[in-house]
């Protein structure tokens, strides 16, 4: 297989809404871990599995987008080789309810048309795993597909995946019935990770023929009429068992990120042969000082510790001062925790300041946030 036959696509329509943590940026951009973007996941296995065009389908909060992406350089060198294309859909701003990663796609066909690929491979920006898509593109292949979804297996709907589809599958491996994992469904399940490979006659078929009648109609919406409708768009499924994570709930934001504090996690999703690639800065290593205690945490390049961190996720130039206690929480860029100040149970987003000797405190099934720029 020739990957210069596959256009990526990422796909940040389908990400849900995390208020208020992403009031202001879509969780795609979202920092994850101190150093990342959720995006930096998906882009990284398709550039991996030598993938080098692809384009980002944005919903909104462009700006974000692009400040993490910089000079879009990160991910494809040689722009004779591959390309990086922010893909938004200005027609769809007086109209919110048609803007949809269909009609996103529809709007920029031109960019299709530009190219040659045969196939086309749609990923999410919510869901991090460390997957080849390579083996998968070449079973799609050999084996006549026009469509092959991804899903994986998880133990209780009802805790993970949710607002995803539940997919029952016929003894073939194909799709025949596809549900909403609402949360009413408890027990093992097998569930959409909103990754699609589809051949691209087979979708220009299809938003031909469904999105005229239905213009406010989505690429979920189209996978579950083409799954239990039948004929010729039978729709494939490929069991993906790696290690995943749904970012579905701000309490599950949290959750995720600490649980990269056990080595098994961490090895999990970052692979000495599978580099995630991000955004680079310069800045120096962490300052700690005389007075400084970090435990089980991660300490981000630029940081400046001087008081106490525990079970914490401390991100590029934030100043934890003496005295400070920083315990379960994230503290987003350029923040400041002053002197006698303790946050514990938070996320607290970038450019805040939290004066001396203030206590921010939430729980662990109910974290509080901070907004941007705060001053407390």
């Amino acid at each position: 297989m020739n990957t210069r036959d596959v256009i990526g696509m990422v796909d940040f329509h389908t990400t849900p809404s995390l208020s208020p943590l992403t009031d202001h940026r879509p969780l795609g951009s979202t920092s994850f871990l101190g150093r990342y973007a959720l995006c930096d996941f998906a882009l990284s296995n398709l550039c991996n599995s030598g993938i080098s065009q692809f384009g980002l389908l944005v919903k909104d909060h462009v700006r974000s987008v692009q400040k993490h992406l910089g000079g879009m350089t990160a991910w494809v060198h040689n722009t004779k080789t591959g390309n990086m294309r922010v893909l938004f859909n200005e027609h769809a701003l007086s109209t919110p309810e048609r803007n949809t990663d269909l009609n996103n796609i529809k709007a920029n066909d031109w960019w299709l048309y530009e190219g040659n690929a045969d196939y086309i491979l749609i990923v999410p920006a919510h869901i991090i795993c460390s997957i080849d898509y390579r083996p998968i593109l070449e079973k799609h292949i050999a084996d006549k597909e026009r469509i092959t979804v991804i899903a994986t297996k998880v133990e209780d709907a009802t805790k993970e995946y949710g607002g995803q589809d539940i997919l029952s599958l016929d003894r073939l491996g194909y799709v025949e019935d596809v549900r909403p994992n609402d949360g009413t469904i408890s027990g093992p399940a097998l569930c959409s990770m909103d990754m699609v490979i589809i051949n691209r006659s087979a979708l220009a078929e299809l938003v031909h023929q469904y999105l005229p009648k239905n213009p406010n109609l989505d690429l979920r919406g189209l996978l579950y009429r083409v799954a239990i409708s039948g004929g010729t768009n039978r729709v494939k499924c490929h069991v993906y068992e790696g290690y995943s994570r749904c970012f579905n709930s701000f309490q599950n934001y949290m959750k995720y990120s600490f649980e990269f504090s056990e080595r098994s996690v961490f090895d999990s999703l970052f692979r000495p042969d599978w580099p995630i690639y991000t955004k680079t800065h310069d800045t120096p290593p962490a300052i700690y000082g005389e007075t400084a205690s970090v435990s089980n945490s991660v300490i981000s390049n630029g940081a400046t510790v001087e008081g106490t961190v525990i079970n914490s996720i401390i991100c590029r130039k934030v100043k934890v001062a003496k005295g400070a206690v920083v315990r379960n929480s994230i503290i987003f860029s350029n923040s400041k925790i002053a002197e006698g100040a303790v946050v514990e149970n938070a996320v607290v987003d970038k450019q805040t300041i939290i004066t001396r000797n203030h206590q921010v405190k939430g729980k662990e099934d109910d974290p509080v946030f901070v907004e941007q720029g705060s001053i407390i």
